[in-house]
């Protein structure tokens, strides 16, 4: 056998080495120091220099739009908020050619300079030109969310536990329910809890929950598995602002135990729809659909706890598509723009 060439074992020597690295203060660290992880992200790259750190810019405000299709939408209102003082960190558009509509989101951060009132007076004009319907929607001001649940707890605590962790950009001034279940998960989370009597009639019970929406000044209520069918009436009066989860066999499975009757059925994929309440039971348009694939060899039990998560998963991002305003309304669908 050769001897090995000196320059191969030098090589290989350089990998075995502590290599050296540089740091923006000059100072030198060995990839085995203990204070690696440390400086690190202090670390020059050759190429970019001294990487300097800032902090997360957000939106203070989000501007929805919907008009007729045409030219020039986009620069118009690009213009403008740059005009009024605002620095646009997202933009999304969509044109529906079937429907010839145009529908665009800006999220903007604003300086100094910025004056919503002169803003909005500036922008209808640009909205009167181009038929525009339009929202500008204040960042700081966040939506008050009541959740009405009847005995099932994992929507519930998956809304709950997302609001904790600030993925949810809502308050939940209060929990309302038919049945007193579900009030120690309230307490839990400090939240008021309300039971409403819907043995007392329609109209009354309904009445008493307007009632508890209005004192906390409500603006959207999700239904987190409740079981309670809402009056057309409730519905038109919160045309919009109601989120119901379903699981999604309609029209195959209504009704009482729909895993059961899935299960008895042999489906192969089970899953959930997050859509807006209306009058038609169910029918709502929707928001937010999710399925997963079942196995034949699955347990009546397993299909219960299948549906819960795809369930809370699916209610929690269409509440989340909804406050931050990417979901947009037209001839009764919806446009989700990201």
């Amino acid at each position: 056998m050769d001897a090995p060439d000196k320059r191969d074992l030098s090589f290989a020597d350089s990998f075995l080495k502590p290599s050296r690295l540089e740091v923006h203060d000059d100072s030198e660290v060995g990839r085995d120091d203990a204070s690696q992880k440390e400086d690190h992200q202090r670390i020059l790259t050759a190429s970019l220099g001294p990487v300097k750190m800032i902090g997360m810019i957000r939106p203070d405000f989000t501007l929805t739009v919907n008009c007729p299709d045409q030219k020039g939408i986009i620069a118009a209102v690009t213009q403008n908020i740059a005009a009024g003082g605002g620095n646009i960190l997202n933009l999304s558009q969509h044109t529906a050619v079937d429907i010839n509509t145009f529908l665009l989101k800006a999220d903007f951060s604003i300086d100094q300079s910025f004056d919503r009132s002169a803003f909005e007076t500036e922008f209808n004009n640009v909205a009167s030109r181009f038929q525009m319907d339009w929202k500008l929607h204040d960042k700081a001001t966040r939506p008050k969310v009541a959740i009405l649940v009847s005995k099932t707890s994992h929507c519930l605590y998956e809304l709950l536990l997302k609001h904790q962790d600030g993925e949810l950009a809502c308050d939940f001034p209060v929990i309302i329910a038919n049945h007193p279940d579900l009030a120690s998960v309230a307490a839990q989370f400090h939240i008021p809890f309300f039971q409403v009597d819907a043995t007392k009639g329609k109209a009354a019970y309904e009445a008493d929950l307007q009632k508890i929406l209005d004192d906390h000044r409500i603006d959207t209520v999700v239904l987190a598995r409740y079981m309670q069918i809402l009056s057309p009436e409730f519905t038109r009066r919160w045309a919009f602002q109601v989120i119901n989860i379903h699981h999604g066999f309609l029209p195959a499975f209504m009704g009482a135990k729909p895993y059961h009757q899935a299960w008895h059925k042999g489906v192969k994929i089970i899953g959930a729809t997050a859509h807006f309440a209306n009058e038609n039971l169910d029918q709502g348009p929707i928001i937010c659909q999710d399925t997963i694939q079942v196995s034949d060899t699955c347990s009546i039990a397993e299909f219960v706890q299948m549906g819960k998560d795809v369930e809370r998963r699916v209610l929690f991002v269409g509440l989340k598509r909804f406050l931050d305003r990417q979901v947009f309304v037209y001839g009764g669908r919806t446009f989700v723009l990201p």
